[in-house]
């Protein structure tokens, strides 16, 4: 009796194994193919149907087999492919771009939910809020040689988000700033550099100088003041107005040019060198204040679209509108039904002079100094400094709340709740930790808590000593 023997067809001199990409197409076509029978078995005709689930069983036995054997993967997943090609419509044959695009759309949408509910990213334009946060910063270059390399500026870039700008003089001569108007700038479109993608256009400040009777346009983004940078620079002064009590300028002066220094440039020097260090980027909470309400103290961030109508509607007695729908990020010091005062240290006369003056004021908030925060802690601090020693420097940055707008030195002011206001909404004041150059609650009035849009909770860009989470 002859004994039947199993035999291996991987040690038959005709087996070829299967690669790794052959198993993979398999694979592929396979899950293709189940997919299409699952989503299209109900509207095929019974042939189609049988022959295609026939053609996915047939396949599916191949890559069962160990080891595979690749013409007999080949094989069947032909079968399934010409199944597919009769019966996949729009499931099939579906090209890699569709694919990848589908993927990208899912992506954005998950990006999206997490943007609108949970935790959205926010880059600081400006210093009202310094040095809790930072805006964007200026470093000056004081010539050619202080400039950094090609490397250091990567390095700047990466660590810091730095732009390096740079003026030369094309002609010598002096340095002057040309007037447009009023005004030493004019806002523009910025075009798309030449030579660059996915570059989107923005709103920019544009200044035009002059050497040698030659235009130098630089510009700049628009949140950033290059005023008072050309003011330290070239004078040493904080305002550009300033400049002309410093540097003498030409005959016949005001005109429409400001002379900015009594140095005669020559072809290739460096005007103005420096970098533009990118504000902080933070993630703002979303997510919580579905829950709880926003605090004093809370560095919250908020729309202005409808801050103006909101507190015409309820009668503020407001400094200035804010005019636009913005991003702001500002601190909480009311919350609703909140009483507010700003104390001024009373004024000492020595020998005839107010040795306090211009000392700012204590925030006072239900009858007691406002604390809770490093920022009010500081600020009050300076405050107190200043009011014994009108010479003292300060510890940190944190200059004081100045006393102005609605919060001039002993006014009172209260929060509005949602029940004693013609809206029906509750309110919040805000106000920059660096009052003295921030544009907040004490010129355009209250924030309605449906503009408010989070809590900054972590500062994430760039690697700075604010690095880590916000207080």
């Amino acid at each position: 009796m002859t004994e039947n023997k199993k035999t291996d067809p991987s040690q038959s001199s005709e087996f070829v194994k299967a690669t790794r990409s052959q198993k993979k197409g398999a694979k592929e076509i396979l899950r293709l193919g189940q997919k299409v029978y699952d989503y299209r078995k109900d509207i095929l005709s019974a042939t189609d149907a049988d022959n295609l689930q026939s053609a996915n069983q047939g396949l599916k036995d191949a890559l069962s087999q160990k080891p595979n054997s690749g013409p007999l993967l080949e094989e069947k997943a032909k079968k399934v492919d010409d199944q597919l090609q009769k019966s996949g419509d729009s499931y099939y044959h579906k090209k890699s771009w569709v694919e990848n695009v589908e993927m990208l759309l899912v992506a954005a949408i998950v990006v999206i939910g997490i943007r609108s509910f949970f935790v959205q990213p926010f880059i600081i334009p400006t210093n009202s809020m310094y040095p809790s946060f930072s805006g964007m910063q200026p470093h000056i270059y004081e010539d050619k040689e202080t400039t950094p390399g090609f490397l250091g500026r990567c390095m700047d870039k990466l660590l810091l988000g730095a732009s390096n700008y740079k003026l030369e003089a094309k002609s010598s001569g002096n340095l002057y700033l040309k007037l447009q108007g009023q005004m030493s700038f004019r806002f523009d479109d910025a075009k798309f550099p030449e030579g660059r993608f996915f570059v989107f256009p923005a709103t920019v400040r544009e200044y035009v100088f002059e050497v040698g009777g030659k235009e130098h346009v630089l510009r700049v983004p628009a949140e950033f003041d290059l005023d008072e940078l050309i003011a330290k620079k070239f004078a040493g002064v904080e305002n550009l107005q300033d400049l002309p009590l410093i540097i003498t300028q030409d005959q016949g002066f005001p005109s429409n040019r400001l002379k900015l220094s009594d140095k005669q440039y020559k072809k290739g020097d460096l005007l103005l060198g420096f970098d533009i260090l990118l504000g902080d980027a933070l993630f703002v909470d979303r997510f919580s204040y579905n829950f709880v309400h926003p605090k004093s103290g809370d560095p919250a961030v908020f729309r202005t679209g409808s801050i103006d109508d909101f507190n015409r509607k309820i009668g503020a007695e407001i400094v200035s509108e804010i005019g636009e729908d913005k991003y702001y990020i500002k601190r909480l010091v009311g919350e609703p039904g909140d009483v507010l005062e700003m104390k001024v240290p009373e004024s000492v006369f020595s020998n005839g002079t107010d040795v306090r003056k211009g000392v700012p004021g204590v925030l006072y908030r239900n009858g007691s100094p406002i604390s809770g925060r490093k920022a009010f802690e500081r600020n009050r601090k300076r405050t107190e400094d200043l009011a014994s020693d009108p010479n003292a420097k300060p510890q940190d940055a944190y200059p004081g709340y100045r006393a102005e707008g609605l919060l001039t030195n002993r006014a009172v002011i209260k929060v509005p709740k949602a029940n004693d206001n013609p809206t029906g909404k509750k309110a919040f004041f805000a106000m920059g930790d660096n009052s003295t150059d921030s544009l907040d609650g004490r010129a355009w009035g209250f924030v309605p808590e449906n503009e408010i849009i989070g809590r900054a909770f972590l500062v994430y860009y760039p690697f700075t000593k604010r690095w880590g989470f916000a207080d």
